[in-house]
């Protein structure tokens, strides 16, 4: 990047003002579409990055650009939440199995070795992780009731889930194959 180019960039200072004139209007616009106000903030920030970063880019009137991005971006968020929840209940679907079929990992008593393993495994996640697993899994709560009581977006959860059972299903897939 050229300084002729970083001299042309928006500064600070513009998003700011631009943020004092419209800013309560594009948060109550974003909380109106996403129907969470944290998830609404979170869009927000992206959007006055975006601005700082690609604003001095555009051709058109600021305003109507900024409100542009901020539905492209609640529409992106919303997308990726869905195909989250998909992949977790398609995952969830996989794992359940009628009754009448012998569950192999039941039938076979844990060691401690085992119990061990899984107990590294999991205390080498991060302390987020850590928590909405210990939730979900040994607390059978619902990631919506997970991220109400952590105050957190449903998809934040989620992202954690998800990282989790990456961290654990590479930590355990040596163990696994035995």
């Amino acid at each position: 990047m050229s300084s002729s180019q970083d001299a042309e960039r928006i500064s600070p200072e513009a998003v700011a003002e631009l943020y004092a004139e419209f800013g309560d209007d594009l948060r109550a616009y974003l909380t109106a579409v996403l129907k969470d106000r944290e998830q609404a903030l979170e869009v927000l920030q992206v959007v006055l990055r975006k601005t700082l970063e690609q604003g001095h880019l555009v051709t058109e009137n600021l305003r109507g650009w900024v409100m542009r991005v901020a539905l492209q971006e609640a529409m992106l968020l919303r997308r990726n939440q869905t195909r989250e929840r998909q992949v977790l209940e398609k995952a969830a679907w996989k794992q359940s199995k009628p009754s009448d079929v012998p569950d192999l990992a039941l039938s076979v008593p844990m060691t401690v070795e085992t119990v061990k393993i899984v107990r590294q495994a999991i205390s080498d996640l991060t302390p987020d992780q850590q928590q909405v697993v210990r939730l979900r899994i040994y607390e059978d709560k619902t990631f919506a009731v997970i991220a109400q009581e952590l105050k957190l977006p449903l998809g934040t959860v989620l992202s954690r889930m998800r990282a989790a059972l990456q961290k654990l299903e590479v930590a355990l897939k040596d163990y696994a194959k035995d």
